[in-house]
């Protein structure tokens, strides 16, 4: 065992002793007590405070909470330098983050995740700001500013918050404005010339009405360098296979970050009554998308396949294009094609809650959320234009409405009833270039255009309830009827304005499949114009035999329908018996809508949609206060029967071979155990440990593993095998955070502190594969990432200066990989980065 991976386990083991609990973890209890946010630390008690948090949709104590809950304050945000969901991840053991070739997020809890790219693509991760539902994960870009606290919620959240959180729910609670005047701002200076500034200004307006303004701004330069264009002349190998010259001998590089966001709050409270908040949310994001590294070749036409177009080569370029180094740094990418982002997003929102009487409560939360998305993404990690995402234009339109009635939280029997809707309309076109796949030598297609347009229609009625049987027993319940509906047009074409080399002409895409499928299928097959969809029909017969091309092989969108129905429900039990102390079992079932693909698809079967997927989990948990709260622990063990899974895979195109589609996966099982620690030995010492163990894996599925041809048509067939025992994506057997903070007197008017952490996991992988072959390239690399911060502040908290380090021994690690037709790529996290924060409170 290396030395690297001796320290890896050596330290999971210190984790695990520390944490002398049965079972595993839950909640941690943060450091910092709500009403101490924003001092920095330095607090003269050594006990912990407690923390409020909103799973059950109203307020209530962490350590009264029996479900398994992550709670992170503010001021453990800002210290740890979460500015998005992508950089909480590492701070929550069962969480992971992935991106995808659009620039679009994938959140995995515990192994539950839909790795899909599409904008329409709804999560199995639920995001929510303040309750209020941001229902594709790329609207959350950049709205986790100026917050409050952070909620991750673990497990089947069906019954309060919905369709599309198998996986569970993260709620960012924003700062609310405050009844007196504050103000503050956050100037950072980092490594890649990275200036970040957050500000915010709050306070009343009139004797009912308050207001806060947040504002965060992020300029910095490229980080990524290309490994081919140097200011050095390119070397004789590297042009032997293919990789552009570089005249100018200028270093290319990438990854700039350019992003502004800003949140308005109004809180208007005209009556005893009523109270009301307004909430209006916006971001532009300029950003440089990370370009991946080109790590293994694995052709998909393989050289010596033929086609109408021609042989593919030995030699073709994109599979003698040199490996990207290990270094996170070192990428490439199209030249002509240079990544890009100018998307920008605004959300408004309306809560309102009305006292009918003492004891009844009406809620009302009204959202509309709008996001203009634009970039262009590299895909295949090299300067080739091999399978490069010209143009990536997307629109999102969403507007959702809850009405809920609850009772006082005050009676032995409480309850809330409730209904909400959502309408969304999502419409995604993609411009794809590929001339230099081997897929262009084989049938001559360059280039095309394809496009989704999406609308879905959701509603549901819920209800939830708890019942104080005796002061330390309580029984809950709760249950949520849903109808899902969701209509989609998928078509592919010429993308207008293109002229591209080949056989076919400056119209190849429409020539191309004028030409192949009356081949293939015969002069029935009517002719398609220029311009307009050339996907095919070829559904078969259940011998799996075509059916008559005359009827079946209609050119047109495709164009289709999903209604789905489901129940979510969950039951379980609270023991307290005793304050401090607190244990738990719940069983719960969620559910996940269907989805259809924004894909370059060839014929019908690629668009078709994936079904529903279903979660039974069955949790028991474990809170315990001891010596008088200097020490909190907390665990909880779990059982998932997870049925369908919806996950991107391989199905074989008869013409082009191995394609993407959505596919569910029938049966998978996940089990594992948390547990988490925090205390406090001494005054102004924190400590925090958790760690997160999974065994996700696959019961039964049947997959594509290769292709082969057909002898009497000459198309290509699927060649599957059996994906029983395989491991699920994105689910490291262990992932495990640990951190120290210790504050300390300087003076009588100034104070010290000093913080470090450690987080990661294990490896882990980034598809469904039965080869051990691919393992190692489809593999996600273990490591152990360690950040620190050490600073100076005043004694009242009025201002801060520290320094600070992310990932400061420089670990290179990625976090996805995945195939991209010829070649399979992964994505670099970013190098080591250091900086200086200046902090002052008014």
């Amino acid at each position: 065992m290396s030395r690297k991976m001796h320290n890896k386990y050596l330290l999971l083991s210190t984790v695990a002793l520390t944490m002398t609990v049965t079972v595993p973890v839950v909640a941690r209890a943060q450091a910092t007590d709500a009403a101490s946010q924003g001092t920095g630390g330095g607090e003269s008690s050594n006990t912990f405070g407690d923390i409020i948090v909103t799973a059950n949709k109203r307020e209530q104590k962490l350590s009264d909470v029996g479900v398994t809950v992550t709670a992170l304050s503010g001021d453990t945000l800002k210290a740890q330098g979460v500015s998005d969901i992508a950089s909480l991840a590492p701070l929550t053991p069962g969480l992971t983050y992935a991106p995808t070739p659009s620039s679009t997020p994938v959140y995995t809890i515990r192994g539950v995740g839909f790795f899909e790219p599409s904008l329409a693509a709804y999560p199995d991760v639920s995001l929510y700001l303040d309750q209020v539902p941001m229902p594709f994960p790329v609207l959350a870009t950049h709205v986790a500013f100026d917050l409050e606290r952070v909620e991750v919620l673990k497990g089947p959240q069906g019954t309060l918050f919905g369709n599309n959180a198998t996986g569970g729910a993260v709620n960012m609670i924003h700062a609310k404005p405050t009844q007196t005047f504050q103000a503050g701002a956050d100037l950072s200076y980092g490594r890649f010339n990275t200036i970040e500034l957050n500000g915010f200004v709050s306070g009343p307006i009139s004797d009912t009405l308050t207001a806060r303004f947040a504002i965060r701004a992020v300029r910095g330069d490229d980080w990524q360098k290309s490994y081919t264009r140097t200011n050095q002349p390119v070397p004789p190998e590297y042009l032997a296979v293919g990789v552009p010259d570089n005249p100018g001998r200028r270093q290319d590089t990438l990854g700039s970050k350019n992003n502004t966001a800003a949140r308005l709050t109004l809180d208007w409270k005209p009556s005893d009554r009523l109270t009301t908040s307004f909430v209006l949310t916006g971001w532009r994001d300029r950003d440089d998308p990370t370009a991946p590294q080109k790590v293994a070749t694995q052709p998909g036409n393989l050289p010596g396949s033929t086609g109408p177009a021609g042989t593919v080569p030995a030699d073709l370029p994109i599979f003698l294009y040199p490996i990207a180094p290990n270094n996170a740094r070192a990428a490439d990418w199209t030249p002509s094609i240079r990544p890009f982002s100018n998307s920008r997003y605004w959300q408004t929102s309306l809560r309102a809650d009305y006292d009918l009487n003492d004891d009844l409560t009406l809620t009302s939360i009204s959202s509309y959320a709008n996001l203009r998305f634009l970039n262009a993404n590299e895909y295949d990690g090299t300067a080739l234009i091999a399978t490069d995402l010209a143009r990536d234009f997307g629109r999102i339109n969403t507007f959702s409405q809850e009405i809920r009635l609850a009772n006082a939280p005050s009676n032995p029997l409480r309850w809330v009833l409730g209904g909400n809707l959502e309408r969304s309309h999502v419409y995604e076109v993609i411009d794809y270039r590929y001339v230099d796949a081997s897929t262009f030598y084989v049938l001559g297609l360059p280039a095309n255009r394809y496009d989704s347009d999406q609308k879905m229609r959701n509603y549901a009625l819920f209800g939830n309830v708890e019942y104080d049987l005796a002061h330390w027993l309580k029984l809950k319940g709760g249950v949520r009827h849903t109808w899902a509906n969701r209509s989609t047009v998928n078509a592919g074409y010429q993308a207008p304005g293109t002229s591209e080399p080949g056989p076919f002409g400056p119209d190849a895409p429409t020539n191309f499949f004028n030409a192949i499928y009356q081949a293939v299928f015969g002069p029935q097959v009517p002719l398609v114009a220029v311009g307009e969809s050339y996907v095919i029909d070829t559904r078969v017969n259940p011998d799996g035999t075509p059916v008559d091309p005359a009827t079946y092989l209609i050119p047109g969108p495709f164009r289709d329908k999903l209604k789905e129905r489901n129940t979510s429900w969950s039951v379980g039990v609270d023991i307290k018996p005793k304050q401090g102390l607190l244990a738990y079992l719940n069983v719960s079932k969620g559910y996940k809508a269907g989805s259809y693909p924004t894909l370059s698809g060839v014929i019908y079967d690629a668009y078709s949609p994936v079904t529903q997927e279903k979660l039974l989990s069955v949790e028991g948990g474990v809170k315990a206060d001891l010596f008088d709260r200097t020490v909190s622990v907390s665990g909880a063990a779990f059982y998932y029967d997870y049925q369908d899974k919806q996950t991107r895979a391989k199905f074989v195109d008869p013409i082009f071979g191995p394609l993407d589609k959505l596919v569910n996966v029938p049966k998978s099982k996940i089990k594992g155990a948390e547990a988490e620690i925090s205390l406090r030995p001494v005054e102004g010492l924190t400590m925090t440990a958790g760690v997160t163990y999974l065994d996700a894996k696959v019961k039964k599925y049947v997959g594509v593993i290769d292709e082969a041809t057909d002898p009497d048509s000459g198309l290509r067939i699927p060649v599957t095998a059996s994906f029983s025992g395989v491991d699920l994506p994105f689910a490291p057997d262990w992932q495990y955070s640990a951190r120290a903070d210790y504050n300390f007197p300087l003076s009588g008017s100034l104070g010290g502190f000093v913080g470090v952490g450690v987080n990661g996991q294990s490896k882990s992988i980034g598809i469904l594969t039965v080869s051990e072959a691919e393992r190692s390239v489809y593999e996600i690399n273990a490591r152990a990432i360690v950040n620190a911060n050490i600073g100076i502040q005043s004694s009242s908290g009025s201002w801060k200066a520290q320094l600070w380090g992310k990932n400061i021994f420089n670990k290179y690690y990625w976090t996805s990989a995945i195939r991209a037709y010829d070649v399979v790529i992964r994505y670099p996290a970013r190098p080591a980065e250091y900086g200086v924060t200046l902090s002052y409170r008014f």
